[in-house]
């Protein structure tokens, strides 16, 4: 009898619709612009838990700076997030995987065009966002700061989280995104509680060694149409 996944904690998926993205060209990351069209994909609504993690890896350990049971896991590297949507991909008997981070920055826009899409009013970052000024430097429950217009929380601020993609200069040609088997950096994406809350934007993006165990880093999953 084959395994189920209705047994075990499991994240909420979003439906994201395809679109196009325009990635790079604002001041912050110093790279050209470009458009990408973008498939619709289902994306976790939160970053994955330690409840979550843990019924793929009981062993794991929960950090410090995010302990409780619903709180993203962190100090993953990318190859156990890999390792994980390969497990739940196999329960689930649906395809998940990372989010490419052209898929990422489609979902965390949610059509915005700016830096972030608090923009127009730039004190209403703090109705969304955990950062340095207000963690206590720690994670914080995600789900007490807003969404972004998508539904999704903690797109910015939070944790930093895994991408499929190889760490590349800008502009991207396909492929975005590969099962982990191609060796070199990943894309990390959406900043983490630790950073001013003037450096978090829609398009920051950092190189991470897969096999580095950060406690700010965690990931989400994402569900293909095919």
């Amino acid at each position: 009898m084959r395994d189920s996944y209705t047994r075990y904690p499991r994240p909420i998926l979003w439906l994201v619709r395809g679109g196009e993205v325009t990635l790079g060209g604002g001041e912050e990351d110093a790279q050209p612009a470009f458009d990408i069209a973008v498939e619709p994909f289902y994306i976790s609504k939160f970053p994955v838990t330690n409840e979550q993690l843990e019924a793929f890896d009981p062993g794991f350990e929960r950090s410090e700076v995010s302990p409780g049971d619903r709180d993203p896991a962190t100090g993953v590297s990318f190859e156990t997030a890999v390792a994980y949507c390969r497990w739940y991909a196999g329960v689930a008997r649906k395809p998940m995987r990372l989010p490419t981070e052209v898929e990422w920055e489609h979902a965390c826009r949610a059509g915005a065009k700016g830096k972030t899409w608090f923009d127009a009013e730039p004190e209403d970052a703090e109705q969304y966002l955990w950062h340095q000024g207000n963690s206590g430097g720690r994670v914080q429950k995600l789900d007490d700061k807003k969404a972004n217009e998508l539904g999704l929380y903690g797109m910015l601020g939070g944790v930093w989280e895994w991408t499929s993609s190889l760490y590349r200069p800008y502009p991207l040609s396909e492929p975005f995104g590969d099962d982990g088997a191609l060796p070199g950096d990943r894309v990390l994406r959406g900043g983490s509680f630790r950073l001013d809350r003037a450096e978090i934007s829609c398009s920051l993006r950092r190189a991470g060694d897969p096999t580095t165990l950060c406690d700010d880093v965690g990931f989400r999953i994402v569900k293909s149409f095919r």
